[in-house]
């Protein structure tokens, strides 16, 4: 019998989230190769997106409070599976791919919205699986009570990191069904044509590096920080130059992180050159073909480090200390308000070609055992909720 996987909190929103979709997918089809993935159609899954990547629709249309979709799951089933649609009860397995959205930081809608599902979940006897998110920290009762509530409906909850495990246990417990395990986007492979980037040419040993902009550090930082982060990605721009590199921006997201990039090169001599990829995979096929990175995009990190690209990070929670730990390269993870000098050491890990090998070297160690990781997690995914 044909299996229905939902998967939700992962689209087409940014790069990263598109990233959670497609490895979610990938192992899917491949222990699986008939079972059907479906999405509720959101702003995040728009129709053109979800029918190139083969994706079901789940009838919901949620509106003041009732489910529309409700009408389209009354339908016969070969209807529905006609127009690519799936009802509620059809679906066997839910997939939370959330990335970071259920903590103080983003307040109680996410966790409201998830809350106000389980029920129906749990009446149908779908199980739940929240795949390695960061989490917390919890020091709002209310988000207490409701990750209670999730937690006590999932059948497997993954912290991304040691301060997400910690965070999610001090709210709800120490459970079995709580494990631990990194970004689960790393096992994705790049694609096997380079796309086309007429604004620069991509080839390793070309000295090019990608700046991925988040604006993010704008607005969830300390305010000393949102006004140094634009001067900090101006002065690292300089130092790469000046280092014989060739920066350029790549967008993880179009609108803010683009206005942001536009707002530094309007402050340089010379603008650097502006990549929009097409994809989450076009954008991972590029990073692939740089020397080094400079990024506040979480995916664009693990990009650039799963594939063994010397990467220096600044990031809004504590997630980013935590990649840089996985990848036993604490010293990647750089401040924003760093004195000239300070900022020179700081990029000193992807100046020169000798240290951009050594550090190179420990990323491709890192990352086979952390891929080794993820397929040891998507084995016990499977093996719980008893498919595949």
């Amino acid at each position: 019998m044909v299996k229905t996987i939902e998967i939700r909190k992962a689209g087409f929103i940014n790069k990263g989230a598109e990233l959670m979709l497609l490895a979610t997918i990938q192992e899917a089809r491949r222990r699986m190769p008939d079972v059907r993935i479906a999405v509720a159609p959101t702003v995040e899954h728009p129709f053109t997106e979800r029918a190139r990547l083969g994706i079901w629709h789940k009838a919901e249309l949620r509106r003041k409070g009732m489910d529309l979709g409700r009408l389209v799951d009354r339908a016969p089933a070969k209807l529905r599976h006609r127009y690519g649609f799936v009802a509620a009860d059809e679906i066997d397995v839910v997939f939370d791919a959330a990335g970071f959205a259920y903590s103080d930081q983003w307040g109680p809608d996410p966790l409201d919205d998830f809350v106000g599902r389980l029920k129906e979940w749990e009446q149908r006897k779908q199980k739940l699986v929240l795949l390695p998110q960061a989490f917390g920290p919890f020091e709002n009762q209310h988000l207490k009570d409701c990750m209670k509530r999730v937690a006590d409906s999932a059948v497997l909850i993954f912290a991304r990191d040691d301060k997400s495990y910690e965070h999610l246990v001090k709210a709800v417990g120490e459970r079995d069904t709580i494990r631990q395990c990194p970004d689960f986007t790393n096992l994705l492979s790049p694609l096997a044509v380079l796309p086309e980037t007429p604004e620069v040419t991509l080839q390793r040993g070309e000295g090019n590096v990608a700046i991925v902009p988040n604006a993010r550090m704008m607005d969830k930082t300390a305010q000393d920080s949102q006004h140094t982060y634009p001067s900090f990605l101006i002065r690292s721009i300089r130092l790469l130059r000046t280092a014989g590199l060739k920066p350029f921006f790549l967008l993880h997201t179009t609108g803010e992180d683009q206005k942001l990039a536009e707002q530094v090169n309007a402050q340089l001599a010379t603008s650097l050159p502006m990549v929009q990829a097409g994809g989450a995979l076009e954008a991972k096929s590029i990073i692939n073909q740089c020397d080094a990175l400079i990024g506040s995009r979480f995916h664009a990190l693990v990009n650039a480090m799963s594939q063994g690209v010397p990467a220096i990070g600044t990031g809004w929670s504590h997630k980013y200390r935590a990649l840089f730990g996985d990848y036993d390269y604490a010293e990647g993870l750089s401040a924003v308000n760093l004195s000239d000098e300070d900022l020179h050491k700081s990029l000193a890990p992807i100046l020169m070609p000798d240290a951009r090998a050594q550090v190179s070297e420990r990323l491709v160690t890192a990352s086979i055992r952390l891929k080794q990781t993820v397929r040891s997690m998507w084995d016990d995914v499977y093996a719980t909720v008893g498919l595949g």
